[in-house]
């Protein structure tokens, strides 16, 4: 298994309110996190770091998971504690009022990935052909796209497409999605700094080039200031350890 992450303040940001970090437990299972924080007063920049340093801190504290159940109801658990941090430091701090995050962890173990999620950052896969998002925007256009009011064409375009519905420190309680998928295919989590930059297609001939995988990060990261970068831009890939005969 190969990680590798970058994030950046953009072209225009005074601060930098992502959180991206990751840990590995060996050669076949490993956490990672992405958090795009919001607020003023750079509290958005707390709350991603409350929420991702967290989920890093507390994760392998479980007891054995002895089954999918297990790991869905163990990320649920922890997101919902790191929602109650946001919240008790915003309430003790008036800079900190209304603070939030976007949360997306990815654990992998062996074969299986297991995402969970909140807010409008993304976790793709990349099956070489195909780049496929696999988290649903929790934003007000994506709910009124899946209701039918309006088109993709309009969502892309919407004045308000990156309202949140919900988010880590201002909503409770949270609805967070939870999602499997197996381990024979490559995972982009990051934050709508980058999506918001780069079309698809961009993003799937980088992760198809023979970089090596640090230097694809960093590809998309340059590429996202070059034709956009006007919020923070934060990438995590992990891609699986091919044998010789496979």
């Amino acid at each position: 298994m190969y990680i590798a992450s970058a994030t950046d303040i953009g072209n225009i940001r005074s601060n930098n309110q992502d959180y991206v970090a990751f840990k590995e437990y060996g050669d076949h299972e490993a956490l990672c996190v992405l958090c795009d924080g919001m607020g003023g007063h750079k509290a958005g920049e707390v709350a991603s770091e409350i929420t991702g340093r967290y989920i890093i801190d507390h994760f392998d504290l479980h007891t054995p998971f002895t089954g999918d159940e297990m790991i869905s109801q163990w990320m649920s658990l922890l997101i919902e504690k790191a929602n109650h941090q946001v919240m008790e430091a915003s309430s003790q701090n008036k800079d900190y009022e209304g603070m939030g995050t976007t949360c997306v962890i990815c654990y992998i173990k062996d074969d299986d990935v297991y995402i969970s999620h909140v807010g409008d950052s993304r976790c793709y896969s990349c099956n070489g052909y195909e780049l496929r998002q696999i988290t649903e925007d929790d934003t007000l256009v994506n709910e009124l796209l899946k209701s039918g009011y309006i088109t993709v064409h309009e969502a892309s375009h919407h004045p308000q497409r990156n309202v949140l519905v919900q988010a880590v420190g201002v909503s409770e309680p949270l609805k967070i999605s939870f999602y499997k998928e197996k381990f024979n295919q490559s995972f982009l989590i990051c934050s709508d700094g980058l999506y918001n930059s780069l079309s698809s297609g961009q993003i799937l001939d980088t992760l198809n080039s023979h970089q090596t995988i640090y230097e694809k990060v960093k590809e998309l990261i340059n590429l996202a200031k070059k034709y956009g970068g006007y919020d923070n831009i934060s990438a995590m890939l992990i891609e699986k350890e091919v044998s010789e005969d496979e």
